[in-house]
């Protein structure tokens, strides 16, 4: 029987809380893996290729810690999405929570959903970590162009180089092409 944590969420961008409360439920459940879902909704310039490019980089030597794209634009959708479509028959799920989070009312039929398949589920409340930053506040340390403070704020396991990347990921834009008025069209 499988057994799975799931954490879904925007991470735009993870930071070192994230990746905390993954390893939290490795830590403090008894599933085989982790499976965090980014979602899709981009907030000031953090894009969920740039969220999923940080999370590649933060679990480099994590075997049961696994990433996706989200299937849908709703996080709490994503979580009955994977309950339907992709959790096997039998299996037991745990949805890792946050406090701000645990209250949600919209988790609270998932149950309905897992019960037809034999599924297992239950809410996990994972205390803050790594000291309660936001995404928010991160975000903000990149429009400030504060390079040190929003480093701080990234996991603890990462070296100098692995930091100085995850800053290039998320100040980097991307190439745009850009369509120039012609006035012959």
């Amino acid at each position: 029987m499988e057994k799975i944590a799931l954490l879904p969420g925007g991470f735009k961008p993870p930071h070192a809380g994230h990746y905390n409360m993954a390893k939290w439920l490795v830590a403090n459940t008894d599933a085989d893996t982790v499976l965090i879902r980014v979602g899709s909704k981009e907030r000031e310039g953090i894009t969920r290729e740039m969220s999923l490019a940080l999370w590649d980089l933060y679990i480099q030597d994590d075997d049961n810690i696994i990433v996706k794209a989200s299937t849908s634009n709703s996080p709490v959708k994503d979580v009955y999405d994977f309950i339907e479509q992709e959790a096997p028959e039998g299996s037991t799920v745990y949805l890792g929570m946050g406090e701000k989070d645990i209250e949600d009312q919209r988790f609270k039929n998932i149950g309905k959903f897992a019960e037809p398949k034999g599924i297992e589920f239950e809410t996990v409340l994972v205390p803050p970590q790594a000291g309660g930053v936001s995404g928010t506040e991160m975000r903000g340390f990149i429009k400030e162009n504060d390079k040190e403070n929003f480093q701080k704020y990234l996991p603890e396991h990462l070296t100098s180089e692995q930091k100085d990347e995850a800053w290039k990921i998320v100040t980097t834009k991307p190439e745009i092409e850009e369509d120039f008025y012609d006035p012959r069209n």
